[in-house]
């Protein structure tokens, strides 16, 4: 039995390539979360981000547990 509660959370920093998957996601009709995270005025990433990914990049999808 299909769930429509979202397993798939999408880590989306601005000025990435993390639109690319939220427009898949949305064509497959897969429900997901975002969490969005803005550049540092220097456009690196976020150090909370690179908690998530060690250099900070993006997107990075987690699918349960998986990430």
């Amino acid at each position: 039995m299909a769930s429509n509660v979202p397993t798939i959370k999408v880590y989306w920093l601005n000025e990435s390539r993390a639109d690319r998957i939220l427009f898949l996601l949305e064509e497959l009709e897969l429900p997901y979360t975002i969490e969005k995270f803005e550049r540092q005025p220097d456009k690196l990433a976020p150090t909370e981000l690179k908690q998530i990914h060690p250099l900070g990049k993006s997107p990075v999808i987690k699918d349960g547990d998986r990430v």
